[in-house]
């Protein structure tokens, strides 16, 4: 149990490292910025941040959420995404099948953590990113489960059921979201995505109409969906993965 725990703290190490490089990057490119230079520092006096000031999730809680010399708040979203990203590779390896799908999970959490971080400061989720990652997670995926039309399947479930929902909303639905879930749709397959999306939307209309009561936003403000997205696919691999098989059998009677 002791080693477990010590693998697990590791991984979520790891994980959170990868968390705030993927949050770099998503806070960098969609703004036509390097990722190498200028080196990371206070979004509102400029400090450069010393190495410490980097360790994930620690350093925010170390500086209780402020800059040592601005004393402006550390947007509480960094620590989050790291620890996101550090938990999902934990849940990740515990849940493995192989190590092709662990590497598959954790390349397709990286992504996601991207894809926040792009609808946070833009509202977008690039192109540059969806496009080749659904091509490297359809192959892993057909790989990983020995089978080409499982992921195809799930690949082509996921964009067409976001695109009719785009379609419906009039485009309120943005087509980021659709192709994002061409990547979801090729590692969860049909199902388990059809579920990841409607915890997605629950979520989202929960946690934004807490938000919206409470004045946290106001009441037209657009909220980025990808955060709920990506809660949605936790939920549905990790937390209710039988539901669609229950759903068919207990509800519809059909297995």
């Amino acid at each position: 149990m002791a080693l477990q725990g010590l693998v697990s703290l590791y991984l979520f190490f790891v994980g959170a490292v990868f968390g705030s490089f993927a949050t770099l990057v998503g806070d960098r490119i969609p703004s036509g910025q390097s990722i190498v230079r200028p080196g990371s520092s206070c979004n509102h006096c400029g400090l450069r941040l010393r190495t410490w000031h980097l360790v994930p999730v620690v350093s925010f809680v170390v500086l209780q959420g402020r800059c040592t010399a601005c004393r402006a708040f550390i947007p509480m979203r960094y620590p989050v995404q790291e620890a996101l990203l550090g938990g999902a590779v934990v849940l990740s390896f515990w849940h493995r099948e192989s190590v092709l799908q662990v590497l598959m999970w954790c390349g397709l959490w990286f992504v996601m953590t991207v894809a926040i971080s792009s609808d946070f400061t833009k509202l977008i989720v690039p192109n540059w990113l969806t496009y080749p990652s659904a091509g490297v997670f359809y192959i892993l995926s057909a790989l990983a489960s020995r089978s080409f039309l499982h992921p195809l399947f799930g690949l082509g479930g996921g964009f067409a059921m976001i695109f009719i929902v785009h379609l419906l909303s009039g485009g309120k639905m943005g087509l980021g979201d659709a192709k994002l879930y061409l990547s979801i749709g090729a590692v969860l397959g049909v199902a388990l995505t059809v579920e990841s999306f409607l915890f997605a939307c629950l979520l989202g209309a929960v946690i934004g109409g807490v938000l919206r009561l409470t004045g946290q936003i106001a009441r037209k403000q657009y909220v980025p969906f990808v955060p709920f997205i990506a809660l949605g696919v936790i939920c549905a691999q990790f937390v209710f993965p039988g539901f669609p098989q229950w759903y068919l059998h207990h509800v519809l009677g059909l297995l």
